[in-house]
This record gives C-alpha cells, sequence and structure tokens, in this order.
C-alpha cells in the first residue's frame, strides 16, 4: 500500500511538473519584440487611425493582417476567412431639413434648419399644419404633486417641453444635457402617442452652448448597426432653440418667462396653442458601409468541454484622421490590446495539447462608434453565448504612470504604476475573480477590483455582461494621450504589456482546464 501510494505521488508531481514547464514554454514565446513589431505596424501613420471614411482603408488592412497572422500560427477561422461581416449604416443629417411655425392664415413666422435629431432610422419625415402643445418641462414629481402632462391629450400633436426640470431651471444647473433624464421623458410621453417631442434647451443659456455642443455629436457622421427593420418605431424627438419657442409664445423672452412662471408657482401650465402650427422636414444621407469583425478558435481536447468556449476580446479600430490632417494613431487605444492578444494566442498554440475548452479570438471593430462589432456579435454569436464560460477583454493596456498623466487625477481610472492594472469584473462567476487574483499574484500584479458600475458599459466587454457571461476586463488606464495624437508606439511601455499577456494566458489557461463551471446569470446594471 504504501509503495502504491508512493508512485502515484511521483506520478502526481511529474505531472505537475510537466504542466508548469508547458506554461513556461508558453509564456516565453509572448515576445517583447513581437509586439512591438506587430504594434508598429497597426498604429503608424500609414493605416491613418484605423477607422471607417479615411482615404486610406486602415481599418480593413488591420483586419486582414490580423488574420494574416491568425491563419499563419495556425488558428482555425472562426468564419469565413476569420472574417464575420458586421452590417453597419452611416448617416449624416440632410442638409435640406427644416422647421417652420404658420399661423392659421398659412404666413410662414418662423423658419430654421437648427434642428437636432435624437431619433434613428433613415426615411425622411415630413408633415404639415401640426398641432403644438406646450408641456412646460414634460415632467413629473409624484412627491410634489406635479405633472406637466395631467388632464392634456397629446395623442397625434407635438409636444414642444423644455430641457430640464424645474428644479434644474431654478439653480442655473440645466445647461447641461441629461441624456438619462430626457429620455425618460421620451419614455413617459411617447406613451400618450404624440406626433413627435420637441425639446428646447434653456432659455438662460444666451450663448446656446447646450444647442451647439449636442449639434455638434448628433449632426456628425454617425455609425449604427443595420435595423432589421426598415425604420426606427420610436417616437420622433427633436431638439431646437429657445429662438423657436419665443415665436410660438408669439414675443422674444416669452418662453423664459412662462418657465419662470412655473418654477416659482411650482403649478404645470400645459395648453393646446393655438392659431398656429408647425411643418417640418428631416432626413438623413445613408451609406452601407464595409465592416468585419475578425475570429480565430482553438478547438479544445476534451470531446465534451470544446463545445464550451473561453473568449479573448479586443476592439482594434480608432479615431482616424482629424479636421487637420492629424493621424490618431491609437498605438495604446486599443492598438496595445489588439497585438497582445496575438501573442496570447500564440502562446497557446505552443501548447503540446490543446486546453479542454475551445479558446476563441475575437478582434471586434467599431468600438469607438459605439461598440457596434461586439454588438453584432452578441446579437449574431458565432459561439453560442450559452456555452461561453468567459470573456477577457483587453482595452487599453500599454502605458505606465507619468507625472503628466495626473490630468485624470480626478478619474477613478487614472494610469496604473508599472504593477497596477484595473480588473473590472461581474458576479456571475465569482470564482473567475478568484483565479485572476491568483495569477496576478503569481505574475507580481496588483489587480484593482475598484471601478464603478458605469464601467461595465465602457467597453465591448458590456454586450457580454449584459447577455450573463462572466467577464474581465484589463487595462492599465487613462493617460494623458487618451483619444488624442500623442497615443503613439513611442510611449507604449512593451514590459507592462507582455505582463498582461502573461496574465491573459494564465487566467485563460485555468477557465478553460476546469473540469466544471457553472454560474447563474444576472440583471444588466
Amino acid at each position: 500500500m504504501l509503495r502504491r501510494k508512493f508512485t502515484l505521488s511521483i506520478l502526481i508531481l511529474f505531472t505537475i511538473n510537466i504542466a508548469g514547464s508547458a506554461q513556461k514554454r508558453a509564456l516565453s514565446t509572448i515576445d517583447v519584440n513581437d509586439l512591438k513589431r506587430h504594434l508598429t505596424f497597426i498604429a503608424s501613420d500609414s493605416l491613418q487611425g484605423r477607422r471607417f471614411g479615411t482615404e486610406v482603408d486602415g481599418l480593413g488592412i488591420t483586419a486582414n493582417y490580423l488574420a494574416t497572422e491568425a491563419k499563419s500560427m495556425g488558428l482555425k477561422p472562426g468564419c469565413d476567412e476569420f472574417f464575420q461581416k458586421v452590417k453597419i449604416v452611416g448617416s449624416k443629417p440632410d442638409e435640406g431639413r427644416f422647421i417652420q411655425i404658420e399661423n392659421n392664415k398659412s404666413k410662414l413666422l418662423y423658419k430654421s434648419n437648427s434642428i437636432i435629431s435624437l431619433s434613428g432610422g433613415s426615411k425622411e419625415v415630413s408633415f404639415e399644419k401640426e398641432e403644438v402643445i406646450i408641456a412646460g418641462f414634460g415632467f413629473i414629481n409624484d412627491e410634489l404633486g406635479y405633472d406637466d402632462l395631467k388632464d392634456i391629450n397629446v395623442q397625434g400633436k407635438i409636444v414642444v417641453i423644455a430641457q430640464g426640470t424645474p428644479k434644474l431651471f431654478e439653480t442655473g444647473e440645466s445647461f447641461k444635457w441629461n441624456s438619462r433624464l430626457e429620455r425618460s421623458k421620451i419614455k413617459r410621453i411617447s406613451e400618450k402617442n404624440p406626433k413627435a417631442i420637441i425639446f428646447v434647451t434653456n432659455p438662460q443659456d444666451k450663448k446656446g452652448n447646450t444647442f451647439n455642443q449636442i449639434s455638434r455629436y448628433m449632426n456628425r457622421q454617425r455609425y449604427e448597426l443595420e435595423s432589421s427593420k426598415e425604420d426606427s418605431e420610436e417616437v420622433l424627438s427633436l431638439i431646437v432653440n429657445p429662438q423657436f419657442a419665443d415665436e410660438l409664445f408669439g414675443r422674444k423672452g416669452k418662453f423664459e418667462k412662462y418657465l419662470k412662471t412655473i418654477v416659482k408657482k411650482n403649478t404645470s401650465n400645459s395648453y393646446l396653442v393655438k392659431g398656429k402650427s408647425i411643418n417640418l422636414k428631416l432626413g438623413k444621407v445613408v451609406e452601407a458601409v464595409e465592416a468585419k469583425n475578425v475570429i480565430g478558435i482553438i478547438e479544445g481536447s476534451d470531446p465534451e468541454l470544446k463545445d464550451e468556449y473561453m473568449v479573448f476580446m479586443a476592439h482594434y479600430d480608432h479615431l482616424g484622421v482629424g479636421a487637420g490632417g492629424d493621424v490618431y494613431n491609437g498605438a495604446d487605444d486599443n492598438g496595445s490590446g489588439t497585438v497582445t492578444l496575438l501573442e496570447v494566442a500564440e502562446a497557446f498554440m505552443s501548447l503540446d495539447q490543446n486546453p479542454k475548452r475551445s479558446i476563441v479570438f475575437l478582434w471586434v471593430t467599431a468600438e469607438e462608434v459605439g461598440l457596434l462589432g461586439s454588438q453584432y456579435y452578441s446579437n449574431n454569436p458565432v459561439f453560442p453565448l450559452e456555452k461561453t464560460v468567459a470573456c477577457i477583454n483587453i482595452d487599453m493596456d500599454g502605458r505606465v504612470y507619468e507625472p503628466r498623466d495626473s490630468v485624470w487625477a480626478k478619474s477613478p481610472k487614472k494610469v496604473k504604476d508599472f504593477d497596477g492594472l484595473y480588473t473590472l469584473t461581474n458576479e456571475v462567476w465569482p470564482e473567475l475573480k478568484e483565479i485572476n487574483s491568483s495569477a496576478c499574484t503569481t505574475l507580481g500584479l496588483i489587480p484593482d477590483y475598484s471601478l464603478p458600475s458605469n464601467f461595465f458599459r465602457s467597453s465591448d466587454h458590456y454586450h457580454f455582461h449584459k447577455n450573463g457571461v462572466p467577464i474581465l476586463n484589463y487595462a492599465t488606464g487613462y493617460h494623458a494621450d487618451y483619444h488624442k495624437v500623442g497615443d503613439e508606439v513611442s510611449r507604449i511601455n512593451f514590459d507592462k504589456m507582455k505582463r498582461v499577456a502573461d496574465l491573459c494566458f494564465l487566467v485563460g489557461l485555468e477557465v478553460a482546464n476546469r473540469e466544471k463551471i457553472e454560474f447563474e446569470k444576472i440583471e444588466d446594471e
């Protein structure tokens, strides 16, 4: 009996030593020089910032580069030729848009093209002589007994409301657009079936800063996933400046006075505007955009567990070329994560035996314009999300703190020192955090789990998180060159990138080889 136990102990130690040796060999393939070689190409001026619409298709060139590298190292294609085609459309407002106010004798009182659409859809919208309801702030506060929508029928009519709330107007804080607040108004008013909703920016904002800021953002070239529906079914929602509302009231400054009276009396004053109506024409110039995710896979070695998937992900797009011709190369954002995945894949490919579960390498497009590549994948998963045991998303892992990075001193995500790493994880599978912490200890890294929950929506991991997949997001943090032309290869710390790549390999290997993984889905935060 003692001899048998001794023999078994020798066998276990021998197996552990072999496994440890294999890990060391794999980690040695993650090479600083290779990281630099890949990133020097991907973050070069010649690729013009890896964004849609540039003169040189740097985004497409990068996708081809990733696919070629994946094929050369022996990854199997997750899709045809490694590419998942992502259906994206680009759009800009039509310059022929306008909004008008007429009196009941069809006399034109006001016309402007200073109008912002908050709604999706591509079809041209136009209507004439629509009735208008003025509805204060479009606000409800049950505790105060205040309701701008009480006892008014808005069905089929245009509802005009002020930005913000009575309290924000009184304190002068409603210059800043609160998207969550205004979207909640849209949802509530839409239930009453209006023709459209028109927001008027704060008339106390005399320079129109709020309107101009939103206009620059909303009226730029925008991108969204191609909808399965011809057009959005949401109620048309617009933003205009106070001059429009003053014309409805018939005199300059009258709209501001109207709002001040509501605030002073704490009483709503909503009514149908008599003798005036609205005409509108609104459209978009829309074109299809060629986009693709790049997907490679290492098939699992276990007959049963190979149908479960460990996903590594990084976005490979960036900001393109600025108005002055400056190229935003995005060496850290997210050239660093993009090439880190290449080295992690090579490390897994160096193993004599594949992990038990399958390993998926997913390079997604269009993160910078709305997390569209990862959204498309989650809507059209190549490998079932319910069989995906974890997703590790790398978004910026190439910088180490410099004094100039103190511009982010008030941010919860200021760039870390050489040992620090932001590690965002959800509570779907608590053991994932334990695995990560253990691997960090092995590598001398210090994981920071303190990021607030809004960071779940900050990068591509969101679309896995919202579908109940355990996630880890690795990032070294925001630096002085974030989203600026200074985000260049010369500022990257490749030794730090190697440490993150090593961490990815150790955590991924442990997850892929776990005998049993069970977790419960949680609600999206």
